[in-house]
């Protein structure tokens, strides 16, 4: 089939798979991923007190955006729906445009769906911004007495602890859930490591991109983590769950991407399959056995 059709055909086929879900919104129903189950039911039903907080690790870029970012979004969307404060930080300085755009994006999309509900900066979230000092940094958290006065200021220099959504918030202790998304090597273990004291550790979650999957198990199955976004077709499953709940909810990226992806594979399989085919044909035609 190679000798017969120019290449360029084949890009051509497997970039409009690609492109049209995207132009056009289009999303199909995700496959079920249990993983990304148990996420939701803890997000849903975790509870938390006056105080408390959830502590959201974006540390992605745009090497690995198209499965981070939309893992971080279903996540946050979750946290806005339920009114429950959190604050976004990055140890990878590339992901701090997105510690601002993801929020805002997602505000301005619920209060869209419902006009009489509002989203704020402050009010329902914090920007911790980009912090240097990679595991260092992620062990001081947990050691330190006041964590406000630790960290001092939020993204755009305001003082911590003039932001409303930390006025109650105490000590290390208030952190009920962590949810870190990464597709960097060695920062997700750092948290796992370090996120913790000796009497206390937040509930955490954790989504990764599709080829660390397998090092990621091994956390969820000793219960380190109790829940797992698995790639985009994670992110998208969890983006389905919120749409059963929310039935006014558009599809989003997680939806749209997955799609995408799963209509340029069968466009592939096709073509394998075509090639195959034409190939087979060629060869009994040349007397050669099947």
């Amino acid at each position: 089939m190679s000798a017969g059709l120019d290449r360029r055909w084949i890009y051509l086929l497997v970039f409009l798979a690609l492109a049209w879900p995207i132009v056009q919104r289009y999303s199909l129903p995700p496959a079920k991923m249990n993983s990304a189950g148990r996420m939701f039911d803890v997000m849903d039903t975790l509870k938390f007190g006056p105080g408390d907080i959830a502590f959201i690790a974006m540390d992605y870029g745009p090497n690995t955006i198209a499965e981070n970012k939309p893992q971080s979004e279903v996540t946050i969307e979750h946290l806005m729906r339920r009114r429950i404060p959190f604050a976004l930080y990055s140890q990878y300085v590339q992901a701090d445009p997105f510690l601002k755009s993801v929020p805002e994006g997602i505000a301005e999309k619920l209060m869209k769906e419902d006009p009489t509900q509002s989203w704020a900066y402050g009010k329902d979230w914090v920007n911790f911004g980009y912090r240097p000092g990679g595991t260092l940094f992620i062990q001081s958290i947990p050691k330190a007495e006041n964590i406000l006065e630790h960290l001092k200021e939020d993204a755009f220099g305001t003082a911590l602890k003039d932001i409303p959504c930390l006025k109650d918030f105490k000590s290390f202790k208030n952190v009920k859930l962590l949810g870190q998304f990464t597709g960097l090597t060695g920062t997700f273990e750092a948290f796992v490591q370090f996120f913790q004291t000796e009497d206390y550790r937040p509930t955490f979650v954790h989504g990764c991109t599709s080829i660390t999957v397998p090092e990621a198990y091994i956390y969820l199955d000793s219960g380190q983590i109790v829940g797992l976004l698995e790639g985009i077709a994670g992110a998208a499953w969890y983006s389905k769950l919120l749409s059963d709940r929310f039935v006014k909810r558009a599809p989003d990226d997680a939806l749209i991407i997955n799609t995408s992806l799963g209509i340029a594979h069968l466009v592939l399989i096709g073509l394998i399959f075509l090639g195959n085919v034409v190939g087979l044909v060629k060869a009994r035609e040349r007397g050669v056995p099947g």
